[in-house]
């Protein structure tokens, strides 16, 4: 739980996220943000190589591999950064 006060909390789907979601154990303030808020440039995503960051899907795990596979290639595209 101390960890969800901490970090930067990220989701497919704030509302699902905070009812049935990992993000249910995060305090009632929380701010969460929606990936597509990112994805569309409203919402920087990670600030900083400090900031930890959480994400939670409420999709399949086959969707999980496939973001993670693609943040992975982009990553390496970037060179690390």
């Amino acid at each position: 739980m101390e960890l969800l006060t901490c970090a930067s909390l990220f989701c497919d789907l704030p509302d699902q996220s905070r009812a049935v979601g990992e993000f249910q154990h995060a305090p009632a303030n929380a701010m969460m943000t929606a990936l597509g808020e990112v994805l569309l440039g409203r919402h920087p995503g990670r600030r900083s190589l400090d900031e930890i960051t959480i994400f939670d899907s409420s999709g399949l795990s086959l969707q999980d591999l496939y973001i993670a596979r693609s943040l992975l290639v982009k990553y390496r595209e970037t060179g690390g950064e």
